[in-house]
């Protein structure tokens, strides 16, 4: 009985610790959405739309090239939950910005991707 209490104990810290390592969680999805929907429309959306986005993704950085798709990464959409959007950044996607991450996703929230 005591050694179920011990795991628990050391599950519950892992848990805690991931947690607390903030772009790391939200590069937990690789190349999925919800449901295993790939990002890779939202990364051609952000690549397309890149005037407007520049400033949002590199904070005000100027003359930075247009990225690549192996710039972005994926994020699950869960991480938009009690998050305020970003107003007026795109027509065409939501943005937020969550523990100091960038991310935007489509207007249905089911793909988002991040730098």
């Amino acid at each position: 009985m005591q050694r179920n209490t011990a795991g628990s104990c050391f599950t519950i810290r892992l848990l805690i610790m991931v947690l607390t390592l903030s772009p790391a969680v939200l590069e937990a999805q690789v190349e999925a959405g919800i449901g295993g929907m790939n990002c890779s429309e939202v990364k051609r959306q952000i690549t397309r739309n890149w005037l407007q986005l520049e400033s949002f993704f590199r904070d005000g950085d100027k003359g930075l090239k247009r990225p690549k798709s192996k710039d972005f990464f994926c994020v699950s959409p869960y991480y938009t939950r009690n998050t305020m959007q970003k107003s007026s950044v795109s027509r065409e996607l939501k943005c937020y910005t969550v523990q100091g991450q960038n991310f935007c996703c489509d207007s249905k929230l089911q793909a988002c991707a991040g730098m």
